[in-house]
């Protein structure tokens, strides 16, 4: 039963550092500035620079949502 504990979660590591698809990197932006976002696979964010906020990707979606970003620190 430990090696299923410990195999699912690798998978779970692995897919909080997925990557996100390009496609939709394109179509994505802003909700506040309707600027262009950068991706931040270390933090698993899409950071908009224009608005001082970095949206949070979890289990591979973004939350584009204002509340529940994180402001940067050199805004």
């Amino acid at each position: 039963m430990s090696e299923k504990t410990e195999v699912s979660a690798d998978a779970r590591k692995a897919q909080k550092k997925a990557k996100l698809d390009p496609k939709l990197l394109e179509i994505l932006v802003c909700p506040i500035t309707k600027g262009a976002l950068e991706y931040d696979s270390d933090a698993q964010e899409l950071i908009s620079r224009e608005a001082g906020l970095a949206y949070p990707i979890r289990d591979g979606i973004p939350i584009m949502l204002p509340d529940e970003a994180r402001k940067l620190e050199d805004s």
